[in-house]
This record gives structure tokens, sequence and C-alpha cells, in this order.
């Protein structure tokens, strides 16, 4: 097997043949590598030696780690909802949302990671190179240091030496000859010390100055969030030397976290593959070792939608289904299992409003085309707290529409209830760069917030939608 690194690119939900997505006859000697990958839960994936990225604490919790990456069925490879790169010792394939057009940026994902992840890059500028997947890795690193550093300085034991008249420690008899071999009152010693000067935080510190080298980045050290803890770093490593970061690689190559600081070890896997980005991802190509940052974009774009529906009423409750919060109950309160029953967890919903809203990543074109489980969902959440109005919210590469129908919902001829689909348009067509994709998307927002604000003021007025 030669040293020949294949380069693939296809979009999330997709079906293509190897020798397309590669651009080339796809060598059946690194068909094995991809199989290895293929049908396989994240989950199962990450527990191998290497370096898999998944959002999985909190804000960024998803389901994620359940899902596949892809499946293959002889050399036909088929995506999901999952979005990103991953990489193994000769392939590294890049996932990119399905509005993102070929040979451009995937702006609708980047877009969608700085509006979820609270970023704000006003002249982000990305390269069209084959793994500018890579560009991921800023993103999560300034959202893995705000969590680390919210457990706290990371603080270890570390081996000092020192060569001074205040010994304390073990005697360097080999280091205190050569240095103290005319004796002046000094002695070279060793001391184990509890210290912020260590190679986890020293890590930390060669990739801030790393991205602070980087002009499309800089201004994410720069913010007001950013600002203090970066400068808690750099105050924290007074030993730093840029010379020194290769050493300060290998010193962090394997995992060394204490229990306690959990939230270090995502970061420290992801300021290694910042850092190695210059080394053309050596890192991750030995045998046997599976690489990648990964999203569900599904999710993405249901916690992109939040941020719009916040705005539309404050009414409205995001139950955060993924990490378990602010759920409804299908059961109420049962002597039998001694609680309230079944929890449920619709994306959004105002019992004020009686509205209920789901949003729908997969590509339909009508209602009828929504699938079977889903509309169960949503009607049952209707049900539930007696909603009459039910949306699907799904993103399209055509114009801003609204379809609409009436029912009634089975045991309840009293009351009209309706189903809507909105397609959300997402700007693909003459979109030259960030800032103009920023511009023609804020169109699509302000129509979104608009017409549900329109609908909510008529439901004030005459009890229901127009």
């Amino acid at each position: 097997m030669d040293n020949k690194y294949l380069y693939g690119t296809i979009t999330d939900n997709q079906s293509s043949s190897l020798d397309k997505i590669f651009n080339s006859k796809f060598p059946a000697e690194y068909l094995q590598e991809l199989y290895d990958i293929a049908g396989k839960s994240i989950s199962d994936l990450s527990d191998k030696d290497g370096f898999l990225i998944y959002c999985n604490e909190d804000k960024l919790k998803d389901d994620v780690e359940k899902n596949y990456i892809f499946t293959l069925s002889g050399k036909d490879l088929r995506t999901y909802n999952i979005a990103g790169f991953v990489g193994t010792k000769n392939t590294f394939l890049s996932i990119r949302s399905r509005f993102a057009k070929r040979y451009h940026d995937d702006y609708f994902l980047h877009y969608m990671l700085q509006k979820v992840l609270n970023i704000n890059l006003t002249n982000l500028e990305h390269s069209t190179e084959h793994h500018d997947a890579l560009d991921f890795l800023p993103y999560l690193f300034q959202y893995y240091l705000q969590q680390a550093l919210s457990q706290g300085l990371y603080k270890k034991y570390v081996w000092n030496e020192y060569n001074d008249s205040k010994i304390k420690g073990s005697i360097d008899i080999a280091r205190h000859i050569k240095h103290n071999y005319i004796f002046t009152g000094n002695i070279a010693y060793n001391v184990r010390e509890h210290s912020y000067d260590n190679n986890i935080n020293q890590l930390i510190r060669h990739t801030i100055e790393y991205i602070n080298e980087q002009d499309r980045y800089r201004m994410m050290l720069e913010s007001p969030h950013m600002e203090p803890l970066v400068q808690d770093i750099r105050t924290i490593t007074p030993s730093y030397s840029e010379k020194a970061r290769h050493a300060v690689i290998n010193k962090n190559l394997k995992a060394d976290i204490h229990p306690y600081y959990s939230e270090y070890e995502s970061l420290r896997q992801i300021c290694l593959q910042i850092l190695l980005d210059d080394d053309k991802l050596k890192y991750g190509r030995e045998e046997n070792k599976i690489y990648g940052i990964l999203f569900d974009v599904a999710w993405l774009w249901e916690e992109y939608l939040n941020t719009l529906i916040s705005d539309i009423d404050s009414s409205f409750i995001h139950t955060y289904n993924k990490s378990r919060k602010n759920p409804i109950y299908m059961l109420k309160y049962s002597k039998e299992l001694k609680a309230t029953g079944w929890q449920a967890f619709p994306d959004y919903y105002s019992k004020k409003l009686k509205i209920v809203m789901d949003a729908k990543y997969k590509h339909v074109q009508g209602i009828k085309d929504i699938g079977s489980d889903d509309r169960m969902q949503v009607i049952s959440y209707m049900h539930i707290l007696g909603s009459k109005i039910g949306v699907f919210l799904q993103p399209s590469e055509y114009e801003n529409k609204v379809t609409r129908s009436e029912l009634n919902l089975y045991g309840r001829t009293d009351v009209r209830e309706r189903i809507y689909q909105y397609s959300f348009k997402i700007p693909q067509n003459d979109i030259k760069n960030m800032e103009d994709f920023k511009k023609q998307i804020a169109k699509s927002e302000k129509l979104f917030i608009r017409y549900w604000k329109m609908n909510i003021e008529r439901t004030n007025a005459c009890s229901k939608f127009k």
C-alpha cells in the first residue's frame, strides 16, 4: 500500500459511488478502511484508539453518538444527518450540508455553528482545499475552552528543577556537579509541586498563540467572552516558549486528564488537531486509527431555529429533547408509577398560543410526504397540550413557503386544528462569501419571524389563525 492520501467530498443524506466521491477510481486496497467505519455507531468508533470528536455536553448535547456516519454497500456510500469530516490512514472524507454548492464553502453549516455556539466572526472566509473541514476546530476550541475553565484552571503535580540555596526536594547530583562545580551556596534539586504551569495548560497556550497567528480567527480571541480566559491561560504559563511546541505536543499525545477535569479531555483533543493541522494530519494517519469532527445537522437545525423562535414570542418553550430538559408528560400522576409518567419532548411549544412546532431537517415536498411517525408525533403533542396548531419547520433551497392543511383530531369535532409546513429558504445562488450569505439568510429569518408574529396577532384578535 502506497502513501497516496485520498480526499473525498459528499453532502449529508446522499448516496453516491466512491469513484465519484473521491473523483477517481477508488483503490480496492483502501476499501477496508471505510468498512471499518461504515455501519458503526460513533460511540463505538470513538472507543477505538483515535481522535473522533463529537459534541456531547450541555448545549452541544445530541444523539450523534448513536448514529452512523455512513453505510457502505459494495462501493456505494450513503450518508445520513452527520456532517463534518472523518479520516483514516489513507482516506479523508468531508461531509457537507446538502445546501453547500460544489466547489464553494459550506456557508450554511458554518453559519449554524456560529449561531448555535454564539460565535461572531464577521469576516470569516474559508479555504477551498480538501481539508477545509478543519475550519470547524476553532469553533469547538472556543466552546470547550469556556466549558473547561468553568471547572477551574487545570492544576496538577509537576516536577520542577531548581538551583538555589532554598533546598526542599531531592538533590539532583548530576545537575549539581554540572552547574555548581565552583560552589557558591547553590544546590541543584528537584521538587514535585502542584502547579498550573503544566503540560495541559501549555498545550492550551500553544493553541491560543497558533490561533492568534491566523487572521481569520484572531478576532475570536479578542471577543469579550474570550479575552479574559486567554489572559488567564497566558498568566499561568510563564514558561511558554514557541520553540517547545513539538515537545508539548508529544507530552499530550496520551490522555492523562484527572476525572475531576472531565471537560479538558475534548479540549486536549481539539488542541492537538489544531496544532497538527500544519503537519497534514499525520497525527491521524496511523494504522487502525480513526479521527474526525462530527455534527448532527438535524440537531444544529433545531438549535438554530430556537435562536429565531425565541424572537417570535417569549411564551415558546424549547424542550432540549436531546438533553432531556423541559419535558411534557403524556400521563397524569400515577400511584403505580409513583410519578408523572411518559415524558415527551416536542421541539417547541406554547401553551398560551396553543402551538406545537417541530424542526425537520428531512427533505420533503409537501405535508403528505412527511413520514407517518413524524405526523403521529406532532398530533400526539397537539392532543396532550390541547394545541390547535401543529407546524413542521424545514430548510429549503427554494422560496420561503407555507403549506397548510385543516383537519379534525379524532374525538375533538368541536375544534378545528391546522397543520402547517413552513419551508425556510437557505440561500445558495450568487453567494460569494460569508457576509453575502449572512445578508441573504437574514431575509429568510425576518420573513419567518414576521409571518408567525402576524399569525399570533390574528390569534389574539379572533382566537384562530387565518
